[in-house]
């Protein structure tokens, strides 16, 4: 009975272990996909690589990188270079196993402005413009 279990641990440690998936932060609260795109290569005499650069707007934080492996054998590499959660900006390198062998990677990048959680919900504040009061004496 034991080693039946041990051999499913190990096989299930195993397929973990050989797929090259990204899955970095959380999607907690109301986070903003600011990039969702199919990546792929095909195959060459060489080895495919491909930098990713992400960069957020305005005062948004990264809060989540998913990068998933699309092809069935999930033998590509997906690499965080540079930035990542809680910066403004991420490089990915997605690289192909080897020669005559391309790749195919959806990237998924969320982010949230921290200054958002200071603003009431629903709550918008009135512009008056040119209006003018009247004075009270």
């Amino acid at each position: 009975m034991n080693s039946k279990l041990l051999v499913t641990v190990w096989a299930l440690c195993l397929s973990l272990t050989n797929a090259n998936d990204i899955r970095i932060g959380v999607t907690s609260g109301r986070p903003i996909k600011i990039y969702s795109e199919i990546k792929e290569a095909n195959p060459a005499i060489w080895t495919r690589s491909e930098d990713v650069v992400v960069n957020s707007t305005g005062n948004e934080i990264i809060e989540a990188i998913y990068v998933t492996d699309l092809r069935e054998d999930k033998d590509g590499k997906a690499i965080i270079e540079n930035g990542g959660v809680g910066t403004r900006s991420v490089t990915i390198r997605l690289e192909s196993p080897s020669i005559f062998r391309g790749y195919k990677f959806m990237i998924e990048v969320y982010a949230t402005d921290p200054n958002e959680r200071y603003r009431s919900k629903g709550y918008s504040q009135q512009y008056y413009g040119d209006t003018q009061f009247a004075r009270k004496f």
